[in-house]
């Protein structure tokens, strides 16, 4: 059976627009059934009302969802929508949900994985996907304890829940089951090997900076000083120049302003990127994913085309893997590259699709990315964009 792939996108109250999305999935789908739905969702449409409704709706499909910061298709990117991606074939899927992900990302990891399998017969690849609530400040951790718990020969992909840019809280959910403080994981079995990139478009605008005093997800003071007021002082300059100072940013403009001057860990002869969110009264900034302390960092932005680029580079690196031509993909995309491109976003989603062939692609703007290989030591990635490519 060859695998299918489709996406839908609606707007209005849950309710309107879970029967639209059904109703568009079913179309499309014809007399098969999805092993797999993904759901993602803004705040103008709550997964508490949403995900039942479409596990009840595809009771034979495993129905991931999250929050998000934005949505979109292969047909462009809405705010206050609900994008879904359904997939059909000679798949299998098996996840689960755990919560209190703060407190330990170890528990929260083995309440969701415990359901897994290790294996399934006839099914020799497998690849995973994590949905997780990024405003636990464990991202990082929680991606790596879910690879040592499925396995070394295990990829992972997915990405961190948004809530439109309000840093408040963020969902995410398995089946009927919707929670904040938590992380869906979820194995796909398949006959064929899927596809995972990624990419990222950013550079350095600092020269190297030293984290002095970090604790968990929060990042108390860079060389000495509170890190906001580095952060300000760094990003000054080329802030000017699209028409943004940070000395007189509203309070509900600063998330935003963050995600546009992200942190660059090195990582080999690469920067991997690390999000602040907010900035607290005492001037610290929580973080998507923990910095160490002691750790050298170097503030960075980029520039539309190289979003557009990096965006076309992590399809590729997707597409390559695969043994037959893609179906479709699910893309997990930074909503930074949202704010860094504008109007221009489309541009970005469009070059996806375009690059796996023109087919459909559906997927959210995350607060965070997932994307780890077999052996690698790190995997939760910010400004980036994941693409999880299925074989035709």
């Amino acid at each position: 059976m060859s695998t299918k792939l489709v996406t839908a996108l609606s707007k209005g109250t849950a309710a309107q627009a879970g029967s639209s999305l059904a109703a568009s999935l079913r179309e499309q789908l014809g007399d098969v059934d999805p092993a797999l739905l993904m759901v993602f969702a803004s705040t103008a449409q709550p997964l508490e009302e949403l995900a039942p409704m479409l596990a009840s709706e595809f009771p034979s499909a495993a129905v991931l969802g999250s929050s998000t910061a934005g949505e979109f298709t292969e047909r462009g990117d809405d705010k206050g929508a609900v994008t879904a991606v359904a997939v059909a074939g000679d798949l299998v899927v098996h996840g689960g949900l755990g919560g209190k992900l703060a407190a330990s990302a170890d528990d929260a990891v083995k309440a969701a994985v415990k359901d897994i399998p290790d294996a399934v017969d006839g099914y020799p690849h497998r690849t995973a996907i994590i949905l997780l609530d990024p405003l636990a400040g464990n991202g990082e951790e929680a991606t790596l304890v879910t690879a040592s718990y499925l396995g070394d020969d295990i990829r992972l992909a997915g990405g961190a829940a948004g809530d439109d840019l309000k840093m408040t809280r963020t969902t995410v959910s398995f089946g009927d089951r919707v929670a904040t403080d938590a992380i869906v994981a979820a194995v796909i079995f398949s006959q064929e090997r899927l596809g995972v990139g990624v990419c990222h478009g950013h550079e350095p605008i600092s020269g190297p900076l030293e984290v002095t005093r970090a604790e968990g997800g929060t990042l108390f003071e860079v060389e000495g000083r509170p890190a906001w007021d580095v952060w300000a002082e760094q990003t000054e300059a080329a802030a000017a120049k699209v028409g943004l100072d940070p000395a007189t940013l509203p309070a509900d403009e600063v998330g935003g302003y963050l995600l546009r001057y992200e942190a660059g860990l090195a990582s080999g002869s690469e920067f991997k990127i690390r999000a602040p969110l907010s900035r607290n009264e005492d001037g610290s900034l929580s973080m998507a994913c923990g910095i160490p302390q002691g750790a050298v960092i170097r503030i960075t932005e980029s520039v539309p085309e190289r979003q557009i680029d990096s965006a076309r580079t992590a399809a590729r690196r997707a597409r390559e893997q695969l043994d037959r031509a893609p179906s479709g993909a699910i893309v997990f995309d930074c909503i930074c590259r949202n704010l860094i491109l504008a109007e221009r976003f489309e541009q970005a989603t469009g070059a996806i699709s375009d690059e796996l062939g023109g087919v459909p692609i559906g997927g959210f703007e995350t607060y965070g990315e997932i994307a780890l290989d077999a052996g690698d030591l790190s995997g939760f990635h910010n400004t980036t964009t994941v693409v999880l490519a299925f074989p035709s």
